[in-house]
Formats: C-alpha cells, sequence, structure tokens
C-alpha cells in the first residue's frame, strides 16, 4: 500500500471501457488526409485521430537551422532523430486544450499529438507521451515504464497481463483485471493511467541528470518539480561554428493542450525558435512563461525497464 500524491480519478473496468471510446477512430481514415506510410509506422496515433488531418510536416522541414547554425548529426532510430521527424500541422499555430478551446501560448508550430478526452495530457505526461510513443515506434515497448507521483512503477507489460491498480482515498494498491490488447489503442489506456497519477515529480524517477561533461541533445529535457511544476523538452538541436548548441523547445501546459514549439514573442529574427541551450553551471534555459531553468535541471530519460 502506497500513498499517492497526485491527481485523483479512480479507475474502474467501465471507466476503461470510456477510455477505449475516446479513443476509437471518428472519421473513417480515407476522408482524411493520407500522410506517407514512413509517417503513419513512426507515428501511429495518426491513424486514431478523429475528424479530417490537416497537411502534415515534418519538424524538420519546419524549422530549418536560423542563419549560422546547422543541426547536430543523430543517430539512425534514436529518440532524437524520431523527434526531429514529428509531424507539425500547418493550419494553425496556437494549440488546442482538450475542451477545443483555442490557447494564446508563445507557439511556433502545433505537433499532431492529440490530446484526448480530458484534463490529463499536462506538461510532464506531454514528455511521457512522447518518449513512450518513440519506444512504440521503435518495437521497444516492452520496456516502457513509468513512476507515479506516489513512486510506484507501472510497466507496459504488466499492464498487458492484467495488473491494475485500485485507488481507495489517498492510497493506492496492486490489483488484477483482465488482460489487454497488446495494439497501440490499448497502450494508449495504459498511458491514460499513467497520466491520472505521474507528474513532474515522477519525471525524477525515470530520467537522469544529464552531467555537466555531457551535452544537450534532442530528446533531453528541463523540469521543474512542484505544484505547480512544469517541464520542457528539447526536440531538436543545432550548433554555431563555435559549438555553442540551441534547441527546438516543446511543452504542453495546463489545462492539456497540444504539444507546441516555443517562440521567443518578443523576438522578430527567424531564430526566434532557436533557444540557446545552457552548457555549464550558471547558465540557464531561458524561455516565456516560465523561471528560467539552470544547467542542473537538464534530464535524459532512462532507456527502459529492468
Amino acid at each position: 500500500m502506497l500513498t499517492l500524491v497526485a491527481r485523483w480519478i479512480p479507475l474502474s473496468v467501465p471507466a476503461l471501457a470510456v477510455a477505449l471510446v475516446v479513443l476509437a477512430p471518428g472519421t473513417p481514415r480515407a476522408a482524411r488526409a493520407q500522410p506517407g506510410s514512413e509517417m503513419l509506422a513512426e507515428y501511429p496515433w495518426l491513424r486514431e485521430l478523429p475528424g479530417e488531418l490537416p497537411e502534415l510536416q515534418g519538424l524538420e522541414a519546419r524549422f530549418p537551422p536560423a542563419h549560422g547554425l546547422q543541426r547536430v548529426p543523430v543517430a539512425r532510430g534514436s529518440f532524437a532523430a524520431w523527434l526531429r521527424r514529428l509531424p507539425v500541422r500547418t493550419d494553425r499555430t496556437q494549440p488546442l486544450s482538450w475542451k477545443g478551446v483555442l490557447q494564446q501560448r508563445p507557439s511556433a508550430a502545433v505537433v499532431a499529438l492529440d490530446v484526448g478526452g480530458s484534463d490529463l495530457q499536462q506538461c510532464a505526461d506531454t514528455l511521457i507521451r512522447l518518449h513512450a510513443e518513440y519506444l512504440w515506434a521503435a518495437g521497444l515497448e516492452e520496456t516502457a515504464a513509468y513512476h507515479f507521483t506516489s513512486g510506484h512503477r507501472s510497466r507496459w507489460r504488466d499492464w498487458v497481463a492484467g495488473t491494475r491498480w485500485q485507488v481507495l482515498g489517498s492510497r493506492v494498491r496492486r490489483t488484477t483485471g483482465p488482460p489487454m490488447p497488446v495494439d497501440h489503442r490499448g497502450y494508449r489506456v495504459w498511458l491514460r493511467q499513467l497520466f491520472v497519477y505521474a507528474g513532474t515529480r515522477s519525471l525524477g524517477r525515470d530520467s537522469r541528470p544529464v552531467g555537466p561533461a555531457e551535452t544537450l541533445d534532442g530528446g533531453d529535457f528541463f523540469v521543474r518539480p512542484g505544484s505547480p511544476g512544469h517541464a520542457v523538452m528539447v526536440l531538436d538541436v543545432a550548433t554555431d561554428s563555435r559549438g555553442r548548441r540551441y534547441g527546438l523547445i516543446g511543452q504542453g501546459f495546463t489545462p492539456a493542450q497540444e504539444l507546441h514549439v516555443v517562440a521567443d514573442p518578443g523576438n522578430s529574427a527567424k531564430a526566434h525558435v532557436w533557444f540557446p541551450l545552457p552548457s555549464r553551471p550558471g547558465e540557464a534555459l531561458v524561455i516565456p512563461e516560465w523561471s528560467p531553468y539552470p544547467r542542473r535541471l537538464a534530464r535524459r530519460f532512462n532507456v527502459g525497464s529492468n
């Protein structure tokens, strides 16, 4: 029995059924814009989005490096390479909340990543979602495991086998339920439960600090734990001739809303989306809407579970 400190929404078998309905596709696939087969393979949630898709563009094509910068090499099949090709909407640059309300954010682009039908996929959950979706696309979903704020770890392979978590007041205990389908929709149901109980405090349990001698790469993130806390991810990295690194920064927000690429609203230059990344102690990532993130707050997701 563990104490739970997180958003409290009890899950039951009926609730799981509702979650499956929420994730069910809306308009038949033939009625939507057709992303390429490679994009659908790497970003399978695109098949599940309701309504008609707009034209999509890869992140790399949408944001060429600013003058004097060039993208850093990334390993094929890596998290950084996967993030670099994220599908970006071409019809709008401001994100929608989970209720479909247009938000006014310092946003340069919206990633075509759905939020779901409830106020769950907020800032930390968005980062978990990205990492988990990468594991699925890479065929590494068996390693997927993340912690609740309470400290308890939920593993995808256990969920498939029937492991469930029952909430009793402010406490949670492990129970047994029916096995789940080993498909992407079942994966999404598991992630939905994670978002109920995970937050900025739990991110630290699923990651390690990026050491001062290490360079910041795509997929690294900055997190300020707390209530409220906030977390943002480095989606891509470029460098100048002196080796200074710059990053495209992505974030979700509260209320739950679409992942968007952060822009500097006070900078009209083309470099307004490439933020200098801190490389040494004393430096910080400075972006709109939140306090600066010192270099010591940079973290990197663990590869997977044991």
